[in-house]
Parts: C-alpha cells; sequence; structure tokens
C-alpha cells in the first residue's frame, strides 16, 4: 500500500530509501500510496459539499460489499471509535479486536482495564459481531530478525525500543492465523497533514504516521479506513475540514499562519489538536481515549522503561544496536538521530533512536485565506 521512489527505482523500507538517496541526493525521494485519486489534483481543488459522515458511511458499505468479513483494528481512540461509529451508522457487521501487550508492558493493561466498562459497551452493539481483547505473544530474537527483513515503511518507531511495532509485523502474529480469503483488516488511518507552498494549502501524508500499521498478510487486506479510490471524497473531505479548523484557529488566536506555527498547531501535543479533531468529527470512546495523552500509569515514563526492560532480557536490544550500526553507516548524518544508550544495556555508545520519515509530493489544494497569511496588512478577525 505504500512504497518509496528514489529516482526510478522502487524501495519498501525509508532506511533502504533514504541509504539510496544518500548515495546520489540528485534523485527524486517521495513516499508513494498505491491510491489513484491521490494523482488526481483536479479532485482535490474542490470541497465535497455533503457532511463527512455521508461519506465515511458510504465507504463503510463498499467495504461491506467487497469483504466477507471485516474486523476493525479498536483502541477506542479517536480513529478507531470514529470508524466504529460510521459502521454503526451504516447498518454494517464487524468485528472488533483490541491489542494489549501484556507481557511486555503494565500500561496498556491499565488502559484497558480503565476502558474495560466502555469496552463492554461496545461489544454489546448490535453491529459488533464480537469484540476479542489479543494479548501479544512473546517476541524471540529470531522472529525480530525475520520481521526486521519482511517490514515495509518507516522503521523509526521500532527503533526506539517499542518492540510492539515489530511483533505486529512477524510471522506469527494473530493476523495470518485462521482468517477467510476475503477478510478485511480495517485501520483508521489516516488523517491528514498540512503544508503551505506559494500561498496555497497543500495536502501530504508522511510514512512515520502508518508505521503501526503496515505489513503483508497471508490471507485478507489491510484497508486504510479514510483511503478510498472507491469514496475518494473521504480524505478530500477531510483534507477540506482540517484547512477550515487550522484557520479558525488562527483566527481565534488573531496570528499569522507561519510555518512553525503551522507545524506545532498540528502536534498531538498542541493545546488546539484536540479542537482540530472534533471539528473534522473524530471522537474518542471516553475522555481518556479522546485525549492525545493517555494519563493511566505513563506519565512517568512507565511504558518506554518497560519496554526496553522487556528486550534488553530478550536480547532483542543487541539487535537494534546492530540495525543501528548499519544506519549510522549508510544513512546521511542528518536522516537520523542520535540518543545515549541506556548504561544498563549489554552494549554502551550511541544508539540510532529515530530515523527520518519521507513524505508524499504535496497536492494543491486551495489558497489560504489571504489576511492569515505573514506580510499581510489585514489583521486576522
Amino acid at each position: 500500500m505504500l512504497y518509496y521512489q528514489v529516482g526510478k527505482n522502487t524501495y519498501y523500507t525509508n532506511v533502504d530509501a533514504l541509504a539510496a538517496f544518500t548515495k546520489d541526493t540528485s534523485q527524486s525521494l517521495e513516499l508513494k500510496l498505491k491510491y489513484k485519486f491521490i494523482d488526481n489534483p483536479t479532485l482535490w481543488r474542490k470541497e465535497p459539499p455533503l457532511h463527512i459522515n455521508h461519506y465515511a458511511d458510504m465507504n463503510a458499505r463498499v467495504l461491506r460489499d467487497r469483504y466477507d468479513r471485516l474486523e476493525l483494528r479498536y483502541s477506542g481512540g479517536t480513529d478507531s471509535q470514529t470508524v466504529l461509529r460510521s459502521f454503526v451508522r451504516a447498518n454494517v457487521k464487524i468485528a472488533v479486536h483490541h491489542m494489549a501487550t501484556s507481557t511486555i508492558s503494565k500500561f496498556t493493561n491499565d488502559l484497558y482495564d480503565h476502558n474495560k466498562k466502555d469496552f463492554e459497551r461496545v461489544a454489546k452493539l448490535d453491529n459488533v459481531t464480537e469484540f476479542k481483547t489479543h494479548h501479544a505473544h512473546d517476541m524471540s530474537p529470531k522472529e525480530f530478525e525475520k520481521a526486521l527483513k519482511i517490514y515495509h515503511g518507516h522503521v523509526g518507531t521500532a527503533l526506539q525500543n517499542t518492540g510492539m511495532a515489530w511483533m505486529f509485523g512477524n510471522d506469527n502474529c494473530i493476523f495470518n492465523l485462521d482468517v477467510p480469503e476475503k477478510n478485511g483488516y480495517v485501520f483508521g488511518k489516516e488523517k491528514p497533514h498540512l503544508v503551505i507552498n506559494d500561498g496555497w494549502w497543500n495536502w501530504t501524508v508522511n510514512d512515520a504516521m502508518f508505521s503501526d500499521c503496515h505489513w503483508n498478510f497471508e490471507k485478507g487486506d489491510m484497508v486504510w479506513f479514510w483511503f478510498s479510490d472507491d469514496v475518494p471524497e473521504i480524505q478530500i473531505k477531510l483534507t477540506h475540514l482540517h484547512i477550515r479548523a487550522i484557520e479558525e484557529v488562527a483566527r481565534i488566536e488573531k496570528t499569522k499562519i507561519t510555518k512553525q506555527w503551522l507545524e506545532d498547531v498540528q502536534r498531538a501535543d498542541s493545546k488546539w489538536y484536540n479542537f482540530i479533531l472534533a471539528f473534522c468529527g473524530y471522537e474518542g470512546l471516553n475522555p481518556v481515549l479522546n485525549s492525545s495523552k493517555p494519563k493511566l500509569s505513563d506519565p512517568a515514563g512507565t511504558r518506554v522503561a518497560e519496554y526496553r526492560k522487556y528486550n534488553d532480557k530478550k536480547g532483542i536490544t543487541n539487535l537494534y544496536a546492530e540495525y543501528g550500526q548499519d544506519i549510522k553507516k549508510n544513512l546521511r548524518s542528518d536522516f537520523y538521530e542520535l540518543g545515549d544508550a541506556d548504561p544498563e544495556r549489554t552494549y554502551s555508545g550511541e544508539e540510532v533512536i529515530h530515523v527520518a520519515g519521507v513524505w508524499t509530493k504535496p497536492i494543491r489544494v486551495k489558497p489560504v485565506s489571504s489576511e492569515l497569511l505573514p506580510g499581510s496588512n489585514t489583521r486576522s478577525a
């Protein structure tokens, strides 16, 4: 569903693409998504006239007709809960599956326990055919190495020693067990990202947005709900809503939209993040899941510490270090970030803690309201 184009060559991880680009930076470097509507710029210039729910529900019915069985990868957050509401409105049957990492982190168990009553309510919905919670199994170094070879997309998330992303990609994961051929695995991906070029709003997305939901299935298909060639209006409408929401925020703050301000306001830790999501129709299952910062066991960083302890114990930390050496050898230095290795690790020195993301080619959508551009003499209302 995604790949990388470096010059005329195709790659399937950002590390391989960035390594190729490092050898010859005169080449183009671009993330590609396999949807026809993305390459049709005229579609983006006009905002679809109907409510976003109309297009979302239309897509839910398209998926119902395409697959024998639909399974929503569900956390209850703003993405998956909004998708579930669409299936319910459209009267489409769907299985709901929730993932926890009980063998690695106390955090996901605390989060599950906190939301258990609300999950039980979801399980009783007429359209929900089943509600299952999967506890991801331990991952051995051998499985990790295999996952590293078959994983596609952005690997930076996994390099933070949060092994859950790799666990989802290994060949023994639940996604390949006893499922029908025409099974659709639905993910609430993905919100648009906006940039401004030459006074125009532009749509784009980064591969890191998909780092937790891109791998190959032996059976069935992965479905990113907000991307559809059958209903291209769904992503385009979201983009126009995001533009209107961000311009509204700029007017409320009585500020001009600079590059830095735009980046900051779209961050998940922005004070306006939930305002923008609500403007576009997103809503989580409850106040905790509606927030981008779950409050339970993680304020002191316990989740990352638990992941690291687990990876150290399993010997996976050393594999991260070895892979990091390959990155440092083959990638330009500004394409990755180094940090100090934990002194309790079995190795010492610096480790790669992040790898740069790759963007799609920006698509022009509409002009920025003139009074919001830097240099304009008109004050925001």
